[in-house]
């Protein structure tokens, strides 16, 4: 009787835990958001849409390209040290020799692929992005990094990596602003930097915590086999939630670009901050085996409860905040923002349970909700952005946004055979989360401590 007492009380601060370091997350993409929003301001006022435009062309471009050649490490490495924590530094330089050849021919193919992604802009615009690809190294380098942060359960200093960029790229952008030298070029540079930053301070932290182990092929070949059944969901991801971005500099003006850009950019904090525990959900639940399933669902209904919240009020008051925050040549954006709202409160929910399907040594199976996704973002631009413009691009994107939650649904209960009932809310877990997320547990619950930042 008393060893299945301290099995509950230890079950209890494992929730309880995980309750911090969701709201923790859910915090600290609040903080991030909110000097994203500052520098947008910034942005918006002092370069205009033009601009910003050229802004979103140049980094966009770049990421997406990071994306689409990362070949899921990320998940990867955090699948396999959640259930290895002893395999870090072995992990670390495999990847690290794997990447770097990714990254040298994702370069090469962004230098073909630029003009014509770039087709509709400036030639000085073109010319700063190719100078700007070589980060795509960083952006690979990084998201096995922050995998491998995430891997050590380690939601501490994933959290402070992950606020650095943004503050720092606020701080820059403010002292260019005061000195009067705030241009597109500059922009550019500074998050150039501050990406730097961030990958050298999460490969120090590694390596002092795991040391530079052996390459292991074996492990490499394991976890590549994860990575590329990952990697159809992470492609079919990046398409369906920034295909649009992509595709309508080649078909729109800059200004077009620029209206566009803020409202996906506005919609897109439904999806940071009420999909962040998204990215805490995978190891935590695959750590925790079959018992991780009800922190999965708990995550989804804590997710739609703080999408709905946000969504809502953004769609009442998008005119009034867009016109007193960006000013009013940003007023055409007010309409595509309310059109992509109720499906960025929906693929937020998707990502919970996405990640749930990482869990469960699914990966391929999460791949195939994006897939749909993708098809019908890229069928949709294809066929409606010309004529459609910017109005067309945000119906595209709901429509595929929502399909790919329902199909993530219906995957997620038939991977776990769980009932449709468990997907909806249990009134005394709600009841009891305020205390789960502000009572400490005792050190008797707590049991032995667990890796660093659990």
């Amino acid at each position: 009787m008393l060893k299945g007492l301290t099995r509950r009380k230890a079950a209890a601060a494992k929730r309880n835990g995980f309750a911090r370091h969701g709201v923790t997350t859910v915090l600290v993409t609040a903080a991030t958001m909110a000097l994203g929003l500052l520098t947008g301001i910034l942005v918006a006022r002092t370069i205009g849409p033009d601009g910003r435009g050229a802004l979103t062309a140049v980094l966009t471009t770049v990421q997406l390209l990071g994306w689409l050649f990362g070949m899921g490490c990320g998940k990867a490495v955090t699948y396999a040290l959640s259930r290895d924590h002893t395999a870090g530094g072995r992990l670390l330089s495999t990847w690290v020799l794997i990447l770097l050849p990714v990254a040298a021919l994702a370069v090469g193919i962004g230098h073909l692929l630029l003009p014509t992604l770039l087709a509709a802009q400036p030639a000085e615009t073109l010319a700063l992005a190719r100078l700007y690809l070589p980060m795509i190294a960083m952006a690979l380098l990084s998201e096995l990094m922050l995998g491998l942060v995430l891997g050590d359960q380690d939601f501490r200093s994933f959290n402070a990596l992950n606020f650095l960029q943004p503050a720092g790229v606020a701080v820059a952008y403010a002292a260019l602003w005061a000195a009067g030298h705030f241009t597109v070029e500059a922009a550019v540079i500074v998050q150039a930097a501050m990406s730097t930053l961030v990958l050298l301070a999460a490969t120090a932290l590694l390596v002092r915590r795991h040391g530079i182990g052996r390459p292991d092929p074996a492990l490499g070949r394991q976890t590549i086999w994860y990575a590329l059944r990952t990697h159809g969901d992470v492609v079919g991801g990046v398409i369906t939630q920034r295909l649009d971005l992509l595709i309508i500099p080649a078909f729109l003006p800059a200004a077009q670009v620029g209206l566009y850009a803020l409202a996906t950019s506005l919609s897109w904090l439904i999806v940071s901050l009420s999909g962040a525990l998204a990215t805490v959900v995978m190891p935590a639940a695959t750590r925790r085996g079959r018992s991780g399933r009800e922190l999965v669902l708990n995550s989804l209904q804590a997710t739609f409860a703080i999408g709905g919240l946000l969504g809502g009020g953004l769609f009442v008051f998008a005119d009034l905040a867009i016109g007193l925050v960006y000013g009013p040549s940003f007023a055409d954006s007010a309409l595509p923002l309310r059109l992509l709202l109720p499906g960025a409160v929906l693929y937020a929910a998707a990502s919970i349970l996405l990640n749930g399907l990482y869990a469960e040594n699914r990966p391929f199976t999460a791949t195939l909700a994006n897939l749909l996704g993708m098809v019908v973002t890229l069928g949709g631009l294809l066929l409606f952005l010309r004529s459609g413009g910017i109005l067309a691009a945000a119906i595209v994107s709901t429509v595929a946004y929502t399909l790919v939650f329902a199909t993530a649904a219906t995957l997620y209960r038939r991977a776990t055979g769980l009932p449709w009932r468990a997907f909806l809310p249990d009134p005394a877990m709600l009841a009891a989360l305020p205390r789960r997320l502000f009572d400490k547990p005792s050190p008797a619950a707590a049991g032995p401590a667990g890796p660093a930042g659990n």
